[in-house]
């Protein structure tokens, strides 16, 4: 070991082996950094490399070369646990202090870089969305058509604060096991139960104080018919708020400074309400089942399950950024914006029954998605119409997920009430007070029908002070005795049977309203 530059207890396997490693994770970062900036396709998986792998393998290497030297200095010793001496008067000692030194500054450096940027990169959208991808990928295609798409996913999911940054890392850890192991839940399970209060992530953004009063919403829908006749509702929807005058009005009078109401659910589901309660100027308002309030021994097994809750904003809006949409609201969307082409006879109903099926497989989906509708077409001597069929694989991959049993029904969307119960869950449910008040179910509370009928509208449909909603077919005034749930679930379950497609047309009666 004669004029070597680095004490001679460096040259031992086990510090070669460490060296090696140091050195290959410190170029491999290097390279992999240089590729990713100036690279033209982003890698999901890049940065787990860049500041996660190749820094641990790059901080192992060099706890391995002292590891090495001192059991070599050990072994050389026979079993003595002499220190080893520094003397800055040999060449061999002077060069490996400067190694040490300037390798450990360079190691520091790299490592605040490493961890800092393996911090940005775990709180980026692309890690939470794509890395885990199968696992994750129903609920990345949601949110990149939401319209929160522009939102990272800390900013909801974690907002501000170390508390909730530790919390959420903690669990992110289990997460990470779970998918390791493979025993995540299929579907993921919502609503998430220690999630962070609405109003401390929404209200950054949206304003109860500043919410506008009305706005003014069309709503189209095509029927199932030969025509795809269409019916459109012109609705100006009371958003509401006090917006720090007055009364708090409209559909966020829910969220109003003024208010404050909780809720006891029947299950995790928060399907079903047992209780709700109002605090009015303070004073409880408790809305139960026949009026019966729960026992407090009740009261208090549900809040221990996490059952009692503070009414939030996702309480109404469930899925504000990972929605999967229905078939007959999705077709509705492409024949109004012009994907798939209205007067493509029976193309409504074709398309809501192909996305109604059960598939186990998305690629298996697209092929019998396009069977289903051409031999529909064939049937009645038509042609398929194969564009159409392309927008309704499209449709099917953004809304279905066989791997994660992820489809629109499993997920519920509280906004509304035509095919998941919504406001029904409080207004107009079986809740009352002990001197048998209801919540109220007066729908102009929320919502003004100021149009309605089939297309196109005239101006002397119009009513600025309000219509009776009245169904576009004729259901002998049904519609105003029973929730819309009953019968719209969403896909063709419900539709009926061709044979009475043209009894659509009675409703036409409508536009003389």
């Amino acid at each position: 070991m004669a004029n070597t530059k680095l004490p001679s207890t460096f040259y031992n396997l086990l510090s070669l082996i460490g060296a090696a490693l140091a050195l290959f994770g410190a170029a491999a970062m290097l390279i992999l950094y240089v590729l990713d900036a100036f690279g033209t396709q982003n890698n999901p998986y890049l940065g787990i490399f860049i500041f996660v792998i190749f820094p641990g393998l790059l901080l192992l290497g060099l706890i391995l070369i002292p590891v090495g030297m001192r059991i070599e200095n050990r072994r050389r010793q026979r079993g003595q646990t002499a220190p080893i001496v520094v003397d800055l008067g040999k060449t061999s000692h002077r060069n490996a202090l400067v190694v040490f030194v300037v390798g450990t500054s360079i190691f520091l450096l790299l490592t605040t870089l490493g961890l800092y940027g393996g911090y940005e990169y775990t709180e980026s959208v692309e890690f939470c969305g794509e890395v885990c991808h199968k696992v994750m990928e129903p609920e990345f295609v949601a949110f990149q058509n939401s319209a929160h798409a522009k939102v990272e996913c800390v900013h909801c999911h974690i907002g501000n604060g170390v508390d909730w940054y530790v919390k959420s890392k903690l669990s992110g850890a289990r997460q990470v096991f779970k998918t390791a192991l493979n025993t995540y839940p299929r579907p993921i399970e919502t609503p998430i139960v220690n999630l962070r209060p609405a109003r401390e992530i929404c209200e950054e953004c949206h304003w109860p104080g500043k919410f506008f009063a009305s706005k003014e919403e069309v709503w189209d829908y095509y029927m199932s018919d030969e025509a795809n006749s269409h019916y459109q509702l012109r609705v100006l929807m009371h958003i509401g708020g006090d917006a720090g005058h007055g009364e708090p009005t409209g559909s966020h009078w829910h969220v109003s400074a003024d208010n404050h109401m909780t809720y006891v659910a029947k299950d995790g589901e928060r399907e079903e309400f047992e209780q709700v309660t109002w605090y009015a100027n303070g004073e409880p308002v408790v809305y139960s089942k026949n009026g019966k309030a729960l026992p407090d021994s009740v009261m208090a097994q549900k809040e221990a399950d996490g059952l009692v809750r503070v009414m939030d904003c996702i309480d109404c809006h469930t899925r504000p950024a990972h929605n999967y949409r229905s078939p007959l609201h999705t077709v509705n969307d492409a024949m109004s914006n012009g994907q798939i082409d209205p007067s493509i006879p029976w193309i409504k109903r074709a398309a809501v029954m192909a996305l109604s099926q059960e598939y186990f497989t998305s690629e298996g989906a697209r092929d019998s998605i396009r069977t289903g509708i051409s031999e529909y077409y064939e049937e009645k001597g038509l042609e398929a119409p194969e564009k159409a069929i392309e927008v309704v694989q499209d449709i099917y991959e953004n809304n279905y997920f066989p791997h994660m049993r992820v489809r629109w029904d499993r997920y519920p969307d509280h906004i509304g009430h035509m095919i998941f119960t919504g406001c029904f869950r409080c207004h107009g449910s079986e809740l009352e007070t002990a001197d048998g008040r209801t919540i109220p179910n007066d729908c102009n509370t929320c919502h003004t029908i100021i149009a309605q009928g089939f297309t196109p509208l005239t101006e002397n449909t119009i009513a600025l002070g309000g219509l009776d909603f009245v169904h576009p077919v004729d259901i002998d005034g049904a519609e105003r005795e029973m929730p819309c749930t009953d019968c719209h679930v969403g896909d063709d379950s419900n539709f009926p049977d061709e044979a009475d497609a043209g009894d659509l047309q009675k409703a036409e009666v409508l536009e003389e309203d």
